[in-house]
């Protein structure tokens, strides 16, 4: 049987992005789950609307999680989870960054160790799109890297397109989110949940 903790699942919004995600991955080893809009805020949600979310109660049951239902605390055995790897996977905007804020605030409430354990991941999908002659492409993250293209390559032909959310990229230009040689993904730390807790703690939690 393969090595589960090779296997990994990305977590991302609509179907869309989920579709050419399907698309594009190597399908022996990567999941695709799509959730419908922004994750439940659980910092101001009852154990009872937690509880009947379809798209938390979904994550638990697919990364392998066990619930104990009195208090929605999650725990798991290595040997039960999943995948080795869980990539929350979002648009590169302010609506992107806040799904994973809940995302990193969901795990973090229920299920810290996920986390500590180095199991959590975040997909850095690409802001832009260089073409370089007929069919050379590369891919940049964000201005910075934009920035330093233009500064290293002035002598050179090409064309600059800023590439459009997810669900808007074709399979060639979102197979470079799950090649594990392309793709940037950044693991998770205690202090990204814990300025995400922090956060909609200030913004969106009770009192």
């Amino acid at each position: 049987s393969k090595d589960r903790m090779k296997c990994e699942i990305y977590v991302t919004e609509g179907d869309s992005a989920s579709g050419n995600l399907k698309m594009a991955r190597d399908n022996e080893f990567t999941a695709v789950m799509p959730i419908r809009g922004k994750i439940l805020n659980v910092r101001k949600a009852s154990l009872d609307k937690i509880q009947k979310n379809q798209e938390i109660m979904t994550m638990i049951e697919a990364f392998g999680l066990k619930v104990d239902f009195k208090t929605m605390k999650l725990t798991y055995n290595k040997e039960d989870l999943r995948y080795g790897k869980i990539i929350i996977e979002s648009d590169a905007d302010v609506d992107g960054s806040h799904i994973k804020n809940l995302f990193y605030t969901f795990i973090w409430t229920f299920c810290p160790q996920l986390i500590i354990d180095g199991y959590v991941y975040a997909g850095v999908p690409p802001l832009y799109k260089i073409t370089e002659g007929k069919g050379t492409y590369i891919y940049l993250k964000d201005d910075a890297a934009l920035e330093e293209y233009r500064n290293n390559n002035g002598g050179k032909k090409y064309t600059v397109n800023r590439l459009k959310g997810l669900g808007e990229m074709d399979v060639d230009e979102t197979s470079i989110l799950v090649d594990p040689d392309k793709r940037i993904i950044k693991q998770v730390t205690v202090e990204d949940a814990t300025k995400a807790n922090v956060l909609f703690d200030q913004l969106m939690g009770e009192g």
